[in-house]
């Protein structure tokens, strides 16, 4: 890496990142004035996420930072992406002024079509919790972020906002990353359903979108992170709680 950056480069770890080994920020002496490399051991458990990251990165639109190069040396496959002149993640709490820019970015993703190398669907992630004849109600043709996390948007101080890490990225529904958000908000920014489902509704494609797909979403969504726990994840009360009181307002 240092051939990339440079000897001695100045560098800054990011410690909210739960899906990287390597999240550093660096300012090299040449070329972007600040970039962000992430990466993982080509033996981790989760090395296909990164990998899938990396193929998606061409194909996503201009709120997410731009992937510069990627590179596997020593055991490891790094990504670099231009960096965010970011001041902070995203605040969800009610009382926040993170919500709109994180709607309008939202807004924006939910019209772009899914490009041809974005293959990942809905039913690929969610199928085994819903019924084989609900798969109908998660396709769709547009590109889908699919984790709305608080930690996944950057906030300059000028608001504009970043969304990053997209491992997950998908084709479906132009609505499906609207109701992940509704959960998020009443995970992350702990937010009553009330709230949370009036925010998301400020998207155009949610306030659309077939309630009875919303709820077979919200219900997929609840009964993955129950199976999370059940294989042994441990600290997801909390989660689960606000998936499965998310899902029960859409029943």
């Amino acid at each position: 890496m240092a051939a990339r950056v440079g000897e001695d480069c100045p560098r800054a770890e990011v410690e909210s990142g739960t899906s990287s080994a390597l999240a550093s920020l660096f300012w090299p002496e040449s070329g972007p004035e600040m970039v962000f490399v992430k990466g993982l051991p080509l033996d981790h458990p989760r090395i296909g996420e990164l990998r899938a990251e990396a193929a998606v990165a061409p194909f996503v639109p201009a709120i997410a930072p731009r992937m510069l190069w990627q590179e596997e040396a020593g055991g490891w496959l790094l990504l670099c992406f231009e960096g965010a002149h970011a001041s902070a993640w995203a605040y969800f709490g009610e009382d926040g002024d993170h919500l709109e820019p994180v709607a309008a970015a939202l807004r924006e993703l939910s019209l772009l079509p899914a490009p041809d190398g974005v293959r990942l669907t809905p039913w690929d992630r969610w199928g085994e919790y819903c019924d084989p004849a609900q798969e109908g109600l998660l396709t769709g043709d547009r590109l889908v972020h699919s984790d709305p996390a608080a930690t996944n948007f950057m906030v300059e101080r000028s608001g504009r906002v970043w969304m990053i890490d997209w491992a997950w990225a998908m084709r479906g529904p132009a609505w499906i990353d609207a109701a992940l958000w509704g959960f998020r908000l009443v995970l992350d920014g702990k937010q009553s359903i009330e709230d949370a489902a009036r925010w998301a509704r400020t998207i155009p494609a949610f306030a659309q979108a077939p309630r009875e797909g919303v709820r077979v979403l919200a219900e997929a969504e609840a009964r993955s992170w129950e199976a999370w726990r059940e294989h042994g994840m441990t600290e997801l009360d909390e989660t689960i709680t606000a998936a499965r009181t998310w899902a029960a307002h859409w029943r």
